[in-house]
């Protein structure tokens, strides 16, 4: 999955450079979406002020920082209008626009302030490479941040990271895949997890990702544990006991019929990626033949974990 994430800048950018910083208040959990609209419509990369971990209190509203070389007042009157528009705005926010011209502070190493070791579910530590840390009874995951989607701070990787390890503690999944791999943090959590004993399969259209995903692999000892590849979900024909798919609304449901087919009998279907109001019409294209094992929603995402019967 492409990282759409507000929660850090979506590329390191030269210093001493001058950029133009809009501020847009929005719905917290609506925050990736404006972020996407705002890059669509010309900004370098989005941040929310004050990142936050998986589970710390969630704000109503946010304060959405986006970033541009150069942008007019016109241009930014018609991205508010189109936020607005969309809903994303907070109440009261449609008329607050803070804009000002900023000189780099230093993003190639100031993000690296905001990602430190942080806990997911019950056994899993995320750590990055240049902090490295052990905690008892906790499994360390190490994870570069890239343009690759996945870091586990996000509410859709910390849930589907949580639902994989419940499922690969308790059915120990012969076969594993993860569709639309990112960062490879999940095929990694499956490896560690269930101590490499599993064939893994990540698979990603994009090149970038599965180049972060191997040197992430790698950090944690795991690149022989984990098939990356770049082929297409429509060619594979094989069946899984274990298939994650971390992705957008959208594109979860065009590859319904192709993920509900490769499900092994007995087999597990962690679906990820979507808002909570998403999550009706996500689980209306895998219902059949599946059944919803578990539901869960944290900070507006929903993860769902569906089955198939056993012959």
């Amino acid at each position: 999955m492409a990282d759409f994430s507000p929660t850090c800048m979506q590329r390191a950018v030269a210093s001493k450079r001058s950029y133009t910083r809009a501020i847009f208040r929005t719905h917290a959990h609506l925050a990736d979406e404006a972020a996407g609209i705002l890059v669509a419509g010309g900004a370098i990369g989005c941040a929310v002020a004050g990142m936050k971990l998986p589970r710390a209190r969630e704000d109503k509203t946010v304060a959405l920082e986006a970033y541009f070389d150069a942008i007019s007042a016109a241009e930014l009157s018609q991205l508010k209008l189109t936020l607005e528009q969309a809903g994303m705005l907070a109440d009261g926010a449609a008329g607050e626009r803070s804009v000002r011209r900023i000189v780099d502070p230093g993003w190639s190493t100031l993000w690296m302030k905001r990602f430190g070791p942080f806990r997911v579910g019950r056994r899993m530590l995320i750590v990055p490479p240049w902090k490295r840390e052990n905690e008892h009874g906790r499994t360390t995951i190490v994870v570069q941040p890239a343009r690759a989607f996945g870091t586990g701070h996000h509410p859709t990787t910390a849930g589907a990271l949580r639902a994989l390890e419940s499922i690969v503690g308790a059915h120990a999944p012969r076969s594993i895949l993860d569709a639309g791999t990112g960062s490879g943090i999940l095929a990694i959590a499956a490896a560690l997890l269930g101590k490499c004993d599993s064939e893994i399969i990540a698979i990603d259209i994009d090149p970038t990702a599965l180049e972060n995903a191997r040197a992430n692999a790698r950090l944690n000892g795991v690149e022989k544990s984990i098939r990356f590849s770049s082929v297409p979900l429509v060619s594979i024909h094989r069946h899984f006991d274990l298939i994650v798919a971390n992705i957008l609304s959208g594109t979860l449901i065009e590859l319904a019929p192709h993920l509900k087919r490769i499900v092994a009998p007995s087999g597990r279907l962690i679906l990820g990626g979507f808002l909570a109001d998403e999550a009706d019409d996500v689980l209306s294209h895998y219902r059949s033949p599946l059944r919803c094992l578990s539901r869960k929603t944290h900070r507006g995402w929903t993860t769902l974990v569906m089955a198939r019967a056993p012959r």
